[in-house]
């Protein structure tokens, strides 16, 4: 059996069994504690089961079946539950908050924000902790990378800052990546998360991301679905139209006017809705 790993899943055999405690063998010096109600339905001693291990304090382990919000190398937005002289406590789905030291903390922040961070081992090298200095921290993409990531590939992507460019991301909670100002029709914001698409991997191996699907094709199909629901969200009737600002339109549908009048070109020549004067009409 290999040693157990901090931050992460482990597979290890149940030993004891209580009505007050479980306890796991992951191949360490001592077995670790599992409460007892976590345990699969059925589960009995001998079993081998798969757990989440973490620390309750420098030189005390727990495991859990609860699954948390990111493991050991992930990033992950997460709530701040409190903030002390020493450090700040994120919500990380686990009976124990994560804790951030002072020292790995960026800006200011108070309980209820969000804070992107990276998951680490503790000094010691004992434990977790979070950290939000983690600019050089990214993982680099595999040589498969232009297989694994191909165009139009769907993403989690989540807001870590801003620049003159647009808005820094991290794709699948490992990877840098960037979403251009001319492609953003909607207000981000730090720590949200949102789905996207690879646009193209650079050759220093930063991601240039899209909120939209890449190809005109692509994207007006997500737009007339855009569109539809908006119609039918609103009585059947948008007062918008190819006269209208490219600023109303993308305030409306985030969208761009060009991928707005195309797709409602479409929708027109398929009966879908009547172009009016003053706005569109839904027909069916």
């Amino acid at each position: 059996m290999t040693v157990m790993e901090i931050g992460k899943y482990n597979r290890g055999k149940i030993v004891l069994i209580t009505e007050k405690a479980c306890f796991i063998d992951l191949g360490g010096e001592n077995d670790i504690f599992l409460p007892p109600w976590e345990l699969p339905e059925g589960a009995v001693k001998g079993d081998e089961i798969d757990v989440f291990v973490y620390n309750t304090s420098s030189d005390e382990y727990r495991s859990t079946t609860v699954k948390p919000y990111a493991v050991m190398g992930e990033f992950a937005s997460l709530e701040v539950t409190d903030v002390t002289g020493f450090g700040m406590f994120l919500d990380w789905g686990l009976q124990k908050d994560l804790f951030v030291p002072s020292r790995n903390i960026r800006v200011e922040l108070k309980p209820g924000d969000l804070a992107v961070v990276k998951i680490v081992p503790d000094y010691a090298g004992k434990g977790v902790i979070g950290t939000c200095h983690f600019d050089d921290l990214f993982e680099e993409l595999p040589e498969n990378a232009v297989e694994s990531m191909k165009v139009n590939k769907k993403v989690e992507l989540i807001v870590y800052g801003f620049s003159r460019l647009g808005a820094r991301v991290i794709v699948d909670k490992k990877y840098s990546g960037m979403l251009y100002e001319n492609e953003i029709f909607e207000n981000l914001k730090i720590g949200e998360q949102y789905t996207g698409y690879i646009k193209k991997i650079r050759e220093d191996g930063l991601i240039d991301a899209a909120l939209q699907p890449q190809g005109f094709r692509a994207a007006t199909k997500d737009a007339r679905e855009i569109i539809l629901d908006a119609l039918e969200n609103s009585g059947g009737f948008l007062a918008l139209h190819d006269k209208s600002s490219a600023e109303e339109i993308k305030k409306q549908l985030l969208m761009s006017k060009k991928v707005f009048k195309k797709s409602i070109g479409g929708l027109y020549r398929e009966k879908f809705i009547t172009i009016e004067d003053d706005g569109i009409r839904l027909l069916r």
